[in-house]
């Protein structure tokens, strides 16, 4: 009778101690996924800055050569910043 109550012990024993492992790894996924999402917005993000930063400079090299206007300047640096 005790060897069976100790077995069954062990047995709840050993059932949490997967429980926290599985979690344990679960939670390690999870995290790992968060990062790399992460690491892919900052890249997309990244790549928009540079996006951005090529499109102003192509705009400020056509003002300085007079292809255009200050007012046709203004109102196209306006539309790439989104204002």
């Amino acid at each position: 009778m005790i060897i069976s109550i100790v077995y069954t012990i062990i047995g709840l024993i050993f059932c949490f101690v997967l429980y926290l492992a599985f979690r344990a790894i679960n939670t390690g996924m999870e995290a790992k996924k968060a990062n790399k999402d992460l690491e892919n917005s900052d890249n997309t993000s990244l790549d928009n800055q540079k996006d951005l930063i090529k499109k102003l400079s192509e705009l400020k090299e056509l003002h300085e050569k007079k292809i255009l206007s200050d007012e046709e300047f203004i109102a196209a640096k306006k539309k790439i910043l989104g204002e």
